[in-house]
C-alpha cells in the first residue's frame, strides 16, 4: 500500500510555524487589525486565540468604559497587566491586545519578554476605514476622529516599536494580512 500517511496525522498546535515556542501578542491601534487579523492568524496555524480586552470584561465582570467610569484608568491597567500576565502563562497562542496595553512599561516588558511581540501598522486614514463606525470607540468620541488617530499614533509609535516585529497593513485585505504575517513570523523564527 502507497501514500501519504502523514496526511492523517494531525498537526500539532502551531505546526506551521516551526520553532513557535510561545504566544503571538499582537499590538497596534484600534482598527490595526489585531483581534480580526488575530483570529483569522489562530485559526490558520491551529492556535487559541484571546483578547486582552474580553480577558479584562470577563474578570471584572464590567464593561472596560464601566472600569474606566467606576474605578479610573489606574485600576484598568493593572486587570489588563493582571490578565495579560495569566494568559502569557498558556501554551502558544495568539493574544490580541488592546491599544494602550504595550504602552505601559510594565506589560510592554511582560509582553516583550514572555510572547513574539507583532505591531500591526497602519495609517491613521486607514484605521479610520476599518473602524467604520465610531460610535463604539469613546476614544474618538472627543475630537475629529482622524485628528484623534494622528495624534495616537504619533504618541504610541515609540512603544509600538519596540515589537519584536513590524507589519505594515496598509493596502491589505485581511486575507493578505494574515498571509504576509504568516510570512513574516516564519522568517523570523527561522532566523533564531
Amino acid at each position: 500500500m502507497t501514500g501519504n500517511i502523514s496526511a492523517a496525522i494531525p498537526k500539532p498546535a502551531g505546526a506551521t510555524l516551526p520553532g513557535l515556542d510561545k504566544p503571538i501578542a499582537l499590538v497596534g491601534l484600534m482598527g490595526s487589525g489585531k483581534s480580526v487579523v488575530g483570529r483569522r492568524l489562530a485559526r490558520q496555524l491551529q492556535l487559541k486565540f484571546a483578547d486582552s480586552d474580553q480577558l479584562v470584561t470577563k474578570m471584572a465582570g464590567v464593561t472596560i468604559a464601566d472600569i474606566f467610569d467606576l474605578a479610573g484608568e489606574a485600576k484598568f491597567r493593572d486587570m489588563e497587566f493582571r490578565a495579560i500576565q495569566k494568559q502569557l502563562q498558556k501554551p502558544p497562542h495568539v493574544l490580541a491586545t488592546g491599544g494602550g496595553a504595550f504602552c505601559q512599561p510594565q506589560t510592554a516588558a511582560l509582553l516583550r519578554d514572555n510572547a513574539l511581540v507583532v505591531w500591526l501598522q497602519a495609517s491613521p486614514e486607514t484605521l479610520l476605514k476599518r473602524i467604520g463606525d465610531v460610535s463604539s470607540r469613546p476614544l474618538l468620541q472627543t475630537a475629529s476622529p482622524l485628528q484623534i488617530l494622528q495624534q495616537l499614533s504619533a504618541t504610541r509609535e515609540p512603544f509600538y516599536s519596540k515589537a519584536h516585529l513590524h507589519l505594515n497593513t496598509d493596502g491589505l485585505s485581511m486575507a493578505k494580512a494574515v498571509a504576509a504575517l504568516v510570512s513574516t513570523l516564519d522568517s523570523y523564527l527561522a532566523k533564531q
